[in-house]
């Protein structure tokens, strides 16, 4: 057994010396005032516990530098907040929509907002396809699995480390947090070609809107909860006081790992080094340093 053992610990060392490039996600901010843009720090930790670097895409970036980000990178996120669908996204959405039809797996990710805007891009329905008046703000949630979403990829995973049953833990589990008034009805979503719907909620009112879904065959996937926040966000109020509900027991931070090392090997699938420093595209923590604020545990602030 000890010797075994060894030969496992071996086999990771030289696994990881000979297997180093760790992939580079970019992370699209949102507008924070007249003069700066935002990225909450959970979101950039999230990544980074799956095996990922983020990088930012700025929110009104143009043609050009959406381009050079794109490529520089492995895979997009698609953030919480509260902004509107930017140019900026809808290209490189476009961009990479080319590079997974030419073979490139190059992987997207959306939460809440982020979830809600890449069904606007899917459906190229602009707004008409999000529903409003969901009470599910501040809302604790196990998860309506429909029969894709119980062999689906994402809460499924095929892998030699993944020895949870995803879908049983968060079936029993009320620990995916919700914080969206918008969101997305089933029926809007079931003849749109190549996806799958993997699972649905109710809000307060009984009101069903569509938790997670993912492309058939590329690497597109989308949440209406938001996995970053049982790990590192804790709500509290400028006097320390929590004022969500966010669930931080060992269930909900198992789903938030998962999840997020799940993402980690489908952009690290993308091979080739695609980031280069001289690309003057910055590794986020390593060019920004977070400020505190009230919403978030810590926030990433940029000039614009």
């Amino acid at each position: 057994m000890a010797k075994q053992f060894l030969l496992a610990s071996l086999a990771l060392v030289v696994a990881a010396a000979t297997d180093d490039y760790t992939p580079v996600v970019a992370v699209v901010s949102h507008p924070y005032n007249s003069t700066h843009e935002s990225i909450p720090a959970s979101y950039v930790k999230w990544l980074e516990m799956g095996g990922a670097r983020a990088t930012r895409m700025p929110y009104n970036a143009d043609k050009k530098l959406v381009e050079t980000i794109v490529n520089n990178t492995d895979g997009l996120f698609f953030i919480g907040g509260s902004g509107l669908l930017p140019d900026s996204a809808k290209q490189a959405y476009s961009l990479i929509t080319n590079l997974q039809d030419d073979g490139t797996p190059y992987a997207i990710w959306g939460t809440c907002l982020g979830f809600q805007w890449l069904t606007q891009l899917i459906t190229d329905a602009g707004s008409p396809i999000l529903t409003s008046g969901y009470d599910s703000e501040n809302l604790n949630l196990a998860l309506n699995f429909t029969a894709a979403g119980k062999d689906s990829r994402l809460f499924n995973p095929k892998s030699d480390y993944t020895v949870v049953d995803l879908v049983g833990l968060l079936t029993e589990n009320t620990v995916t947090i919700n914080q969206h008034t918008f969101g997305v009805k089933p029926e809007t979503m079931e003849d749109v070609e190549g996806y799958n719907i993997l699972s649905t909620n109710e809000d307060r009112e009984g009101k069903v809107f569509v938790s997670a879904f993912e492309h058939e065959t590329r690497p597109l996937y989308g949440t209406q909860f938001h996995p970053e926040k049982n790990t590192f966000e804790y709500g509290c109020n400028s006097k320390g006081v929590p004022v969500e509900p966010t669930k931080h027991n060992d269930a909900a931070i198992r789903h938030s790992f998962e999840l997020s090392r799940f993402f980690g090997r489908e952009v690290a699938k993308v091979r080739g080094d695609r980031w280069q420093a001289e690309s003057g595209v910055e590794i986020i923590y390593k060019a920004n340093k977070g400020i505190i604020e009230n919403s978030y545990e810590e926030k990433y602030v940029f000039k614009i």
